[in-house]
């Protein structure tokens, strides 16, 4: 091995087999220990989860072996400290495992000849896993919602990709003057937020529509009359680089969205934002996987320049901005 060699394979040091292997387990491990619900008792407070069958014991003994549980009395876990990281970050583990995993199945049998492979996903698990990243940070939510629940006078907000409906549904219990409205693509999601949402006291606030979000000819057949006049405040998490990536550029769909809500005062934009960094281990965690999945299926990632000149050229100006504590991940609450 040349010198040169050498000091490259240092600089950009190789994923091994054995974090291959191991880490494809650990992420099914992460999963269904949500799926039992342990992550979220235990970040919720519990003191402990106790596995009920043996094969809860050999999850929650696999758990142990890895480092992410211990032992809480002679039958219950709690989670360790880098247990905790998993379990805040559980959401990215979700998407990358399950809900991209058609398409990164797809990679190996498109055409040679093919550019790219269109996206495509399993869309509870990407719902689900976009709501528990959202959730990460309830500090982020509560602000949206204390903004709205301040205006003088109460109006409506929709969410445009709005998953299960969780983040609404908080925002609806802060700002308890507020209307709702969600729209997704997925009739499936629509469905099963419809379902969720029956038994709260919130049911009468929401409208849910199935439909897509995507600027296009005309307006979408969902966004009826009363709900056109009455957004006053509109919502986007993870979808906008897709959605400009279709429409040309940020700035045309902000421009679309405030010819479809004319009396729209405020804007939330959360999204993944490109990272800079040639080899994987120079970006942040998820970056590379991130940057990867829109690369194969066509799909441009933005910068915060690029975001940030948008929203200006658009007429918005940032009055918070939100990172938390991942450095590709953004959110914008802007007014106008």
């Amino acid at each position: 091995m040349t010198p040169t060699t050498t000091a490259t394979a240092a600089a950009n040091p190789p994923l091994l087999l054995s974090d291959l292997l191991e880490g494809q387990t650990a992420c099914h491990i992460v999963i269904a220990a949500d799926e039992l619900g342990w992550w979220k008792d235990l970040i919720n407070g519990a003191r402990e989860v106790v596995p009920a069958t043996r094969l809860q014991r050999l999850l929650a003994q696999a758990l142990h072996r890895i480092g992410w549980f211990e032992p809480a009395s002679k039958h219950g876990y709690r989670m360790t400290e880098a247990g905790r990281e998993v379990a805040f970050n559980r959401g990215f583990v979700r998407v990358t495992t399950l809900g991209w995993e058609p398409t990164f199945r797809a990679l190996s049998t498109e055409s040679a000849a093919a550019d790219i492979i269109p996206a495509a996903t399993a869309p509870d698990e990407v719902a689900r896993g976009c709501t528990d990243i959202a959730h990460r940070h309830p500090e982020t939510i509560k602000a949206i919602a204390a903004r709205i629940a301040a205006d003088e006078q109460p109006g409506t907000t929709i969410d445009l990709g709005c998953a299960d409906g969780g983040r609404m549904q908080v925002i609806g219990e802060l700002a308890p003057r507020e209307d709702l409205v969600g729209v997704d693509i997925e009739v499936g999601v629509i469905e099963a937020a419809r379902a969720r949402l029956a038994g709260t006291d919130l049911a009468d606030r929401f409208r849910l529509r199935a439909g897509s979000v995507q600027p296009g000819s005309g307006r979408p057949g969902w966004l009826d009359a009363d709900i056109r006049e009455d957004v006053t405040t509109a919502m986007t998490f993870f979808l906008l680089h897709q959605l400009a990536t279709d429409s040309g550029g940020i700035d045309k769909v902000l421009t679309a969205w405030q010819d479809w809500f004319p009396n729209l005062r405020r804007l939330v934009v959360g999204d993944v934002v490109r990272a800079a960094g040639e080899h994987w281990h120079e970006q942040p965690w998820f970056a590379p996987t991130f940057e990867f999945y829109h690369a194969v299926t066509g799909i441009k990632t933005w910068s915060q320049k690029e975001y940030n000149t948008a929203f200006a050229d658009t007429g918005w100006h940032v009055v918070e901005h939100h990172d938390a504590d991942h450095a590709v991940f953004e959110t914008w609450i802007l007014e106008r």
